[in-house]
């Protein structure tokens, strides 16, 4: 299990089991629309009004992005700073590398910190542009 969690952290890949919600996390936000899990021409599908909204406003405020904490990352749960302020928290971890629901504007700005330690957001290629 051990190759899969690096592997899947250092490439910001979320996984449900672990990084997902049940009734709180939004498919945009988990990033299905990058990966294909969203289809915008089908039919009816529950949470369809919303995503398609969401969409088409090009408003997701918040998403699940990989990054890299200095030393070992908190658990899940651990709340994310910037200038004191929550702007996030960790989803999944595994050595130094995890998964974050962070606010976009948060990705922009001062440096984040979890725990007490330094937290930096690792830019995917698929992270470029949203």
């Amino acid at each position: 299990m051990e190759p899969y969690e690096s592997l899947r952290l250092s490439r910001g890949m979320t996984d449900g089991s672990r990084d997902f919600v049940p009734e709180k996390t939004l498919a945009l936000e988990a990033n299905l629309d990058v990966f294909n899990g969203v289809d915008f021409s089908k039919g009816c599908y529950v949470g369809q009004e919303l995503t398609a909204r969401t969409k088409h406003r090009g408003k997701v405020r918040k998403r699940l992005v990989p990054i890299e904490v200095d030393g070992t990352a908190p658990q899940s749960g651990t709340a994310i700073e910037q200038d004191g302020k929550t702007v996030g928290e960790i989803r999944s971890s595994h050595k130094n590398a995890a998964i974050a629901l962070l606010r976009m504007e948060a990705l922009e700005g001062p440096a984040l910190m979890a725990d007490g330690k330094a937290v930096t957001v690792r830019h995917p290629s698929w992270l470029d542009g949203l």
